[in-house]
């Protein structure tokens, strides 16, 4: 919206520059029709705004104007135009060329034998009625010679020729102006195709609206240079503002089941490459650090990520060993962390019958043994519209979680992916919006507020430590600064 305007301004200036300059010269002539009576009336008025409509096309004529290049010493005549006025009557010739001195000569002689030539009709027009009147014996020629006369039309020159001092082109303000106009234009259709044609989940406030789904929080997308481990930021980075998302993320949880006794959940996503498995982790790490017992179980029997995910952990044996072998245990698939109070079940060899496995009793019996064994169960699966064992998984638990790509999933992928999960008479917790961007001039979505806060913790607790050391005279006032600031941001 900003860029397009300035480039279409910017084309308008170089369209300009790169034009010849033109000026212009007019010569204006008066045209009165008048009456044998002498007493001009109204009639008179619009013949002569009529006339003058005439004078304007025998002036551009092939005939005026080959005799004007017969006659004159022009060495061209520019382009022509002319111009009818009706107050008063009158016809306004203009001449443009790249020269004003030739632009004022060609407009004064046109004007000049335009008077001449149609004198020169007039009069030839008189001569040929009187000889009319002797060859068909009228007597009395002379007197329709003066009623002739009486009758001529005056046509005289208004206003004297001006040499242009400015050229009337290039026009570069306005070329300018359409310039910026039609960028912004352009700009405004090409973001509303740009949101038909992307039409993603961004916006909290759509959730509610259009997918009755309740928002349970939005994860920024982070890079090597925010935190130096790419999948567990919650464990890397306590005090960043992504571990800050994750635990806003898990308040809304608790809130959005407070009157129920819900344990299991089940995290999936309408498409692959969505950020579910980093997303669980994160979530786990977050619970686990209010001291609950939280168990990942990676039901995603056809790529098992969750392993990966955490340092010293293996994918074999996992839950798939587990549910195809009756003498293994649940105890040896469980997989303890390097995080206090999480735990693991990979995924384990990949099955050929992923979502018999899932669907099966000793499922559901694995399920209520995890449940007994921690406080919070959080199942990763393959993405809902992909293959059919997320339904399996989703009647087994007390709630569903969504994670969308708030770039990358389509509106009416999360519409299909929420009525699979309603098929199932699962209960959707919410929807985790993630992948979010941060744009050029401020956070377009998000919580800054939170960014700032640990900014201000990281940096207050860094000059605190130097004051300590005697090192810090210098940072004794900005950090009063910073505590008032916060102080105020603290008041209701």
């Amino acid at each position: 919206m900003i860029l397009v305007p300035v480039l279409g301004a910017a084309a308008g200036y170089f369209y300009s520059s790169n034009q010849e300059e033109v000026y212009e010269a007019s010569a204006t002539l008066l045209v009165e029709q008048r009456s044998p009576s002498f007493v001009p009336g109204l009639s008179d008025f619009r013949l002569s705004t009529q006339l003058a409509t005439t004078y304007a096309r025998k002036l551009k004529a092939q005939p005026f104007l080959s005799s004007v290049r017969e006659t004159s010493d022009l060495p061209r005549l520019g382009s022509i135009k002319t111009t009818v006025k009706s107050d008063p009557p009158a016809l306004e010739i203009s001449v443009q060329d790249r020269d004003p001195a030739l632009a004022a000569e060609s407009a004064n002689t046109l004007a000049q034998q335009f008077l001449t030539f149609i004198l020169e009709q007039r009069l030839a027009d008189i001569a040929s009625l009187q000889a009319a009147a002797v060859a068909y014996g009228i007597s009395n020629a002379d007197d329709v010679a003066a009623a002739q006369l009486a009758a001529v039309d005056s046509l005289s020159l208004l206003e004297p020729v001006i040499v242009p001092v400015s050229p009337i082109l290039p026009r570069t303000n306005r070329n300018i102006v359409l310039g910026t106009i039609m960028g912004l234009m352009l700009a405004t259709g090409v973001s509303l195709m740009m949101s038909m044609f992307r039409d993603t989940v961004r916006d909290p406030d759509e959730l509610s609206r259009r997918f009755n789904v309740t928002s349970l929080g939005m994860v920024f997308k982070w890079s090597p240079s925010d935190v130096q481990e790419q999948d567990l930021v919650a464990w890397t980075a306590p005090s960043s503002g992504y571990s800050e998302s994750f635990r806003q993320i898990r308040a809304n949880i608790q809130f959005a089941t407070v009157d129920q006794d819900s344990r299991v959940f089940l995290v999936t996503s309408p498409g692959p490459g969505e950020g579910k498995s980093t997303i669980i982790c994160n979530l786990a790490i977050s619970m686990a650090q209010t001291g609950k017992r939280v168990i990942v179980l990676d039901g995603d029997l056809r790529r098992p990520t969750v392993h990966r995910k955490f340092p010293g952990a293996s994918r074999e044996p996992g839950l798939s060993t587990l549910l195809s072998d009756p003498s293994v245990t649940l105890d040896s698939v469980l997989w303890p962390t390097e995080i206090e109070g999480v735990s693991i079940i990979p995924g384990g060899p990949i099955p050929p019958n992923p979502s018999e496995l899932l669907g099966s009793s000793r499922m559901a019996g694995v399920l209520e043994q995890v449940k007994d064994m921690a406080d919070i169960v959080l199942v990763d699966s393959p993405p809902i519209l992909m293959v059919a064992d997320a339904p399996m998984l989703a009647v087994q638990v007390d709630g569903a979680i969504v994670v969308v790509d708030g770039f990358g999933t389509k509106s009416s992928a999360l519409r299909a992916a929420i009525d699979a999960l309603k098929t199932t008479q699962v209960r959707v917790v919410g929807v985790i919006i993630n992948k979010l961007k941060r744009v050029r001039f401020g956070y377009a979505y998000g919580y800054p507020y939170y960014y700032d806060y640990y900014y201000y913790r990281y940096y207050a607790s860094d000059v605190d430590g130097a004051l300590a050391n005697g090192r810090g005279a210098i940072y004794k006032r900005p950090v009063n600064w910073a505590r008032s600031a916060l102080s105020k941001l603290r008041r209701p």
